[in-house]
């Protein structure tokens, strides 16, 4: 008796230690940027070659780390 007594309740810490692991290892995946941009693209009127045209989009982070854009390009 004293034998499954003791297997279950080192059965139970071991995944209560488990558990605790997953549990700290998930708070940290979590962490990450979330970039919201309402508008993705915008198509200007024909213009003049060499013109220059330009436009602002807002980039909100609702993530809980920093967003860091890196490379921007026009298509």
């Amino acid at each position: 008796m004293r034998f499954i007594t003791f297997f279950f309740i080192t059965a139970f810490l071991s995944v209560l230690g488990i558990v605790s692991a997953g549990q700290t290892i998930a708070k940290e995946a979590v962490a990450a940027p979330i970039a919201i941009v309402e508008q993705t693209a915008i198509e200007f009127s024909p213009v003049i070659a060499g013109t220059e045209v330009e436009h602002r989009f807002s980039v909100l982070n609702k993530g809980n780390a920093p967003l860091n854009i890196i490379n921007v390009y026009s298509g």
